[in-house]
């Protein structure tokens, strides 16, 4: 069976939120592109960062549409503004925080796909249950999360 094509028309996506990241839109599914990606658009909170980490299995793009975000990948620290892009493929040690005290908004490229549905995954758990160190640890592998101790 053959891919079929994708309308993704804005306002009609399915959304979430996660910590420090709102209005995250699923621009193209997992399902959509038959498991080869996912896009999703997201805003960045000014405070969002994430500590040095990897993806044993799935590369991830990003490209700046407003704001700025300092990356820091394989030991080179960036800051990208809008029309600015990085690449990251998998086993490559990255962290990222949001830059000059504005959020920062987002398209993300996610290969193999499934990013939503590690996210949907973890929307099950209450916040007391994510602390609990049995469940992080599932969440993680279950998203590709390896931190960099």
């Amino acid at each position: 069976m053959s891919a079929k094509p994708v309308f993704s028309m804005s306002g009609q996506r399915p959304s979430f939120e996660e910590d420090g990241v709102t209005d995250v839109e699923v621009v193209v599914t997992n399902a959509q592109s038959e498991g080869r990606y996912s896009i999703m658009r997201s805003r960045w909170l000014s405070t969002f960062q994430v500590p040095a980490h990897f993806h044993k299995t799935h590369s991830e793009t990003f490209y700046v549409l407003e704001g700025q975000v300092e990356w820091t990948v394989d030991g080179e620290t960036r800051v990208l503004q809008a029309g600015d892009a990085i690449y990251i493929p998998p086993n490559t040690v990255h962290s990222v925080r949001v830059v000059g005290g504005q959020d920062m908004l987002t398209l993300m490229f996610y290969e193999p796909g499934g990013y939503e549905e590690q996210a949907d995954y973890k929307m099950n758990f209450t916040p007391e249950e994510l602390q609990d160190p049995e469940i992080k640890a599932r969440i993680r592998k279950m998203n590709d999360f390896n931190p960099v101790e």
